[in-house]
């Protein structure tokens, strides 16, 4: 995991020391910076603990619960793999969507059934490419039922329905 080095200048302004700062701590302040978001403003609109946003600015953690990956990306408008990226832990962006891989993929199915049933066998091709340790669902086959024609005869005052 790389780090950044940043110049501290301490409060007394003569002595200067070095710090080592993670890479997520270097995004988060240069994307707050860029939103021009307050620490606590941030906190107070994404429910996010304010304590454990100053330690990651501070670089003193740099292992996240998802849940906090997750509001933080929200907050910042970012992607999160870029985050999971920044911690090193892509394996956890892999679970979150193989969570979500087959939900997805039902509700896609499904959807695009009512459409077009190639498009539906070719979504559900490239999610069983892409998930293959997800069993994406089977399409079921919808077949558009034709009225059977039928020859009428007269009976009567009634028509008789014949040979359906």
């Amino acid at each position: 995991m790389s780090t950044y080095t940043t110049e501290v200048t301490t409060e007394t302004g003569s002595d200067k020391s070095f710090v080592n700062q993670t890479p997520l701590a270097a995004f988060v302040k240069v994307r707050l910076a860029e939103l021009e978001i307050r620490q606590s403003v941030f906190c107070r609109r994404n429910t996010f603990d304010q304590g454990l946003l100053s330690k990651i600015q501070n670089s003193q953690v740099n292992s996240l619960t998802i849940e906090s990956v997750l509001k933080l990306a929200v907050g910042l408008g970012v992607p999160p793999q870029h985050l999971f990226k920044l911690i090193d832990r892509l394996d956890l962006h892999d679970l979150v969507l193989q969570t979500y891989a087959r939900e997805f993929s039902e509700v896609l199915v499904t959807h695009l059934e009512a459409e077009s049933h190639e498009l539906a066998q070719e979504a559900q091709k490239a999610l069983s490419t892409a998930f293959p340790e997800v069993d994406p669902p089977s399409i079921r086959i919808r077949r558009k039922r034709t009225p059977a024609s039928a020859t009428y005869q007269k009976n009567g005052d009634s028509l008789l329905k014949v040979g359906i």
